[in-house]
């Protein structure tokens, strides 16, 4: 492939002043709100206070918020030094530290989401095998491997360059993830909408109480997958908010050949922003929309939330069980039987 002259030629163009200092002050507005959020996330898994978020969805989860957290603690800095720097034409930082993040990052994070949506179709297919197919130590092999695939293939960057490459990744790991997470996606939706018209009929006929147990336990998993599957779509629409004006860029910068070197640097710094934001609203899209998250929060920063706030799952049950139908018990343990979210 033979990039198109002007970015060539732009590459000994310095890019102008306020651009740089642009781009560095974003990267620090990120880093502000990215730091805190993914922390707690990755705290809350990890102190686990009330013995409910260590599950393999979570456990993905984790990753993600990892990644996520690395981006703001080490990329969005490395960005706002070497800005800094740029603009002060001091080229202290070596720019292909900053590429290299942004690529093994960019990496993880897309095949996290991968893999967070595989383990979705799972859980709901296949609800009675889920338990025993994905466990806790698959969950994190699978992300310890996604991390060793992110690090092999980006390091593809230093015999390429950063605009070729980037036009590499944008047709590999962004489209082809794409088509995944849209076919998985949708597959995961039908199947629940499914299962719930199905356990919504089964109540409705009359049965020994035991089985009117079991088929409300079904229905209240079933509306505990499918709030998972909404917080798990969101991060996914956000994500396809923020890759596909990126890949956009990415095709302009390889294909116009018209482009002015001024156009060439923004659309550089745009997509390289755009992403980094992504990293920072994650958090805020899936954790604070799941209850068993913001009851977590709440415990560990000992705050006092304004309303009652608990887990779907047993708040169904209590209302169920003050009728004298489900025990809250029993409620519990079907759940994570059919559910592991």
């Amino acid at each position: 492939m033979v990039l198109s002259a002007t970015s060539r030629l732009c590459a000994n163009v310095p890019p102008p002043t306020s651009l740089s200092y642009f781009t560095a002050s974003l990267s620090i507005f990120l880093a502000i709100i990215t730091i805190p959020g993914n922390f707690l996330v990755c705290l809350a898994i990890i102190k686990d206070p009330f013995r409910n978020l260590k599950t393999p969805f979570n456990y993905f989860l984790l990753s993600l918020a990892a990644t996520d957290l690395v981006v703001g603690a080490i990329m969005d800095p490395v960005s706002v030094a070497f800005h800094m720097n740029e603009a002060l034409q001091l080229n202290n930082v070596d720019i292909k530290i900053l590429h290299v993040l942004y690529f093994i990052l960019s990496t993880a994070s897309i095949l996290t989401l991968a893999a967070l949506t595989v383990d979705r179709y799972l859980a709901v297919a296949m609800p009675v095998k889920y338990k025993t197919m994905v466990t806790s130590r698959r969950a994190i092999v699978t992300s310890l491997s996604i991390w060793v695939a992110a690090l092999g293939f980006s390091f593809i960057y230093f015999k390429l360059g950063f605009i070729f490459f980037s036009f590499v990744f944008a047709n590999t790991a962004v489209f082809s993830t794409f088509a995944v997470l849209i076919f998985v996606h949708v597959g995961i939706l039908r199947r629940l909408r499914e299962r719930s018209k199905y356990w919504r009929g089964r109540r409705a006929i009359g049965y020994t109480e035991s089985e009117k147990q079991e088929n409300q336990n079904n229905f209240i998993s079933t509306k505990k997958e499918s709030k998972a599957a909404k917080a798990l779509m969101i991060v996914l629409l956000t994500f396809f908010a923020s890759f596909t004006p990126a890949c956009v860029m990415i095709y302009l910068l390889n294909f116009c050949s018209k482009c002015s070197c001024l156009m060439v640097h923004w659309l550089r710094d745009l997509q390289f922003l755009i992403v980094l934001c992504n990293s920072g609203v994650n958090p805020y899209l899936y954790a604070w929309r799941l209850p068993q998250f913001k009851r977590a929060f709440y415990k560990i920063l000992h705050l006092r939330p304004r309303g009652k706030v608990s887990d779907f799952s047993t708040t169904s049950a209590n209302m169920v069980s003050k009728s004298g139908q489900i025990p809250e018990s029993r409620v519990g343990r079907n759940d994570e039987k059919i559910s592991g979210v």
